[in-house]
């Protein structure tokens, strides 16, 4: 640090910033440290052509301290740069760029914070090789996990469809997160005297995408740290004025909790929709891949009537459509008596009827391409920009989606599905296509501008009412007007994708982003962990029992959206319990706790709080591909000191009382254990309930008491469940008590023991169940 640098020269304001005036930087200062020293700001435009940058640095700054906040300023004779920063718990900057001079300028990046080891220092607690990174990818598919910054399983496959789909800014060397970012101490670390977490975010997303970037030195060592937001050269002509998005800072000692708050407030200013409970359907995609026509669909659904199954949409995927972009001219030969037939069924049926599409881009050899060839995307030499390659279908170009033709039909093509055809639900793929760069109708929308503005005309068109489901699509911008998004990239029928890209479809690679991305759940939308795939290996699937639990297991604690993706005609009615099991959503997400100790998080828990009980939901994820033995130790899981009735959910285990650790010695490959942990007491109690895997949660809708234990007391539930399952209730019944009789619907009940001090019945339940349990203690049963 400079002499002009130093404490004693700066001005201190309300504890949060150090200004150094003769420098143009400030400090940013959590619990009384300087986490960020010599932070400023800059920005790049252009000018006639010629690339020019203005920053904050340097002799000229003016600065100006209000009530609510503080004003840095320099300007260059072309622009002026205003830096506001408003303290409070954390920290808020924003950038803006004003045009003082008389000729028009350019903006390309607005770098509302950078920080360099060159004259200026990240000071965390821990080296930077200790430190773990949360990298948030840019859109649905793009991996997503807290990257360890010494080492990590990143892989960038670099091609240009990779490039295309998920990386939208110039390459730089480092970690880049869209959006948000949280670096911390590797735990055990960050827990230490004197460890911090810092987050970094962007609580706005409407206007401009935006980075978060961290390089390393040598070592590695701290060497830059910049947000930035992309302006996508936007031109301002003189006197006019340009935002950049707000940014905020905070630290604290619990990374995800920073990472949970961030999501609330950007939920809060981006005005986020949140459904009143999460959707769950059966899908065609992933087992006809397109193939399917009507008779597919309608097979599928009698099968869902028959068996009760608790699904209230059906969802038409990909396939239906003669073409993609040209989505109301449908294949006749799959689907004779039309889309809205269909729609008509599906109602009939007492399901809602969902439609797919990837609204913004628009198949190369098509009729539409040749007679509007001024509604594509054109790149700088104006050819089309190519936004993917369509299975069997070949390029997709992307639409300009700032052209008013593309706007009406876009209008058009929604209201007629939703008013004409009868659709509910609306999943919309492949959004990135909309914010790729390229020439536009409107050269004053930026990237993230047009994406919204595709995504709020298909609401307007569709309805308050109607459900939209974003996939493929960049987050930030979507929030505020999609009802669910999906998450991750697309599950598949095999564990581990095909080669080394973490965006392919395979399970492994739809999970981390199950877990890496549950703070967006209930915040910003519901999330879409994608589709439940429970089918055998000889029916079109090559995923092993514990990798099929796996599955159901973390889908069904995301607390998201639950459909099904199996041909119900081919599929062993066996397994249609794991289904059962996890309908409907909980609606709240577990937490993992190792987000930032593990690139692929092992340990999930769901706390679970009622007026009649309270109890802890664990996942405990082997991703490796040998058994190992694991250990959980109780604290650090959050539990307070005490005994716990220990259950294994998929091994129907009672597993014992266990009161600071718990071992699993033989820890499959791809297994997850799941946990049940409840405070032992000295009473008889609902221990747990196997008709969901939250375990009572869902299911269990009244528990109360009755009597006296003087001569009996009667334990009443009231169980609710849509369709029909078969399933189990344990009881915890300690050395004095001993159950008298049972009543499941007036009518008696066996119970059985299952372990020293546990007794369970096993029943069928039909929507709603009444049980009634009769238990004294031992002293008024040898009275009797």
């Amino acid at each position: 640090m400079n002499e002009a640098m130093s404490p004693e020269n700066g001005i201190h304001i309300r504890g949060r910033l150090t200004l150094y005036p003769e420098s143009g930087t400030c400090d940013v200062i959590f619990e009384a440290a300087p986490v960020l020293q010599g932070a400023t700001t800059a920005v790049s435009y252009r000018l006639n052509g010629r690339g020019k940058q203005l920053s904050l640095r340097g002799p000229g700054m003016s600065y100006g301290i209000g009530q609510a906040e503080v004003e840095l300023s320099r300007a260059d004779g072309h622009i002026r740069l205003d830096w506001r920063l408003r303290p409070h718990q954390g920290l808020d900057l924003w950038l803006e760029v004003t045009n003082v001079g008389d000729q028009p300028v350019q903006v390309d990046e607005l770098r509302v914070l950078t920080l360099s080891a060159e004259d200026g220092a990240l000071e965390l607690g821990a080296p930077a090789g200790k430190w773990s990174v949360y990298q948030n990818g840019w859109q649905s598919w793009s991996p997503t996990f807290a990257r360890h910054a010494d080492n990590g399983t990143y892989v960038d496959p670099q091609n240009e469809d990779y490039r295309i789909k998920h990386q939208p800014h110039p390459p730089v060397e480092g970690i880049s997160s869209e959006w948000v970012t949280v670096i911390t101490p590797r735990p055990p670390l960050s827990q230490g005297q004197g460890m911090m977490s810092l987050l970094v975010g962007f609580v706005t997303a409407a206007d401009q995408l935006a980075e978060v970037r961290l390089s390393l030195g040598d070592g590695p060592a701290f060497a830059r740290l910049e947000a930035v937001c992309y302006a996508d050269g936007v031109t301002l002509q003189p006197g006019e004025r340009l935002f950049s998005e707000q940014l905020t800072l905070a630290c604290g000692k619990d990374p995800l909790a920073l990472l949970e708050n961030y999501a609330a407030r950007l939920g809060e200013t981006m005005r986020a929709r949140q459904p009143e409970s999460p959707l769950t359907g059966w899908c065609t995609w992933y087992y006809f891949y397109g193939e399917n026509a009507a008779a597919d669909v309608l097979a599928n659904l009698r099968i869902i009537e028959e068996e009760r199954l608790p699904l209230d949409y059906v969802l038409v995927d990909d396939g239906y459509q003669a073409a993609i972009g040209d989505w109301l001219n449908v294949d006749t030969d799959k689907f004779p008596a039309g889309m809205a037939a269909l729609a008509r069924q599906i109602k009939a049926a007492g399901r809602r009827p969902g439609i797919w599409t990837a609204p913004f881009g628009v198949e190369a050899d098509t009729p539409l391409v040749t007679a509007h060839p001024d509604w594509l995307l054109r790149d700088e030499a104006g050819e089309p920009v190519v936004a993917w390659t369509h299975m069997g279908r070949g390029p997709i170009y992307a639409l300009d989606l700032t052209h008013p033709q593309v706007q009406a039909r876009l209008t058009d093509t929604f209201r007629t599905m939703r008013q004409e055809w009868g659709y509910e639900l609306f999943k919309i793929d492949f959004l990135f296509a909309a914010a790729l760069p390229g020439r536009r109708h409107d050269s004053q929308t930026t990237r993230a501008q047009a994406l919204r503005q595709g995504v709020s005309i298909i609401r307007q068109a569709i309805g308050e009412d109607a459900f939209l489901l974003g996939c493929g699509a960049p987050l930030g911008p979507c929030v505020g007007l999609v009802d669910g998004m999906r998450i991750g990239p697309d599950v598949a029928p095999n564990w581990k994708p095909f080669w080394q890209d973490l965006s392919m479809p395979s399970m492994e690679n739809a999970l981390r982003n199950v877990l890496t991305r549950t703070f967006a759940h209930n915040r910003w939308w519901a999330n879409d962990p994608d589709c439940l795939l429970i089918r055998t290996r000889d029916d079109e699937s090559d995923l092993k029992l514990n990798e099929m639990r796996t599955a159901t297991t973390l889908i069904g604690l995301s607390g998201g959206l639950a459909f099904l993706s199996d041909n119900l005609v081919t599929l062993r009615r066996g397994r249609l319990k794991y289904l059962r099991q996890i309908l409907p959503p909980l609606g709240e997400a577990a937490r993992p706790l190792d987000l930032f100790e593990n690139e692929m998080p092992r340990l999930l828990v769901l706390p679970i709080v009622r007026t009649w009980g309270e109890w802890v939901v664990v996942a405990c994820v082997n991703w490796e591909d040998r058994t190992v033995s694991t250990r959980l130790e109780l604290d650090a899981l959050g539990l307070p000191a005490g005994r716990y009735h220990a259950y294994n959910y998929w091994r129907r285990r009672y597993l014992g009382q266990v009161e600071s650790s718990l071992t699993i010695e033989r820890h499959q490959p791809h297994e997850t254990v799941l946990l049940l942990l409840k405070p032992v007491s000295d009473r008889p109690e609902l221990l747990t309930s196997t008709f969901h895997i939250a375990q009572g949660a869902v299911e269990i809708a009244d528990v109360a008491w009755q009597g006296t234990w003087e001569e009996k007391r009667t334990l009443t539930l009231r169980l609710e469940k849509g369709g029909e399952q078969y399933g189990q209730l344990l009881f915890a019944v300690p050395a004095d008590y001993r159950v008298i009789e049972a009543r499941v619907n007036g009518r008696r009940r066996r119970v059985s023991r299952i372990a020293a001090g546990v007794v369970g019945m096993g029943f069928t339940l039909r929507d709603v169940a009444h049980l009634e349990l009769d238990f004294a203690t031992q002293h008024a049963t040898r009275a009797t």
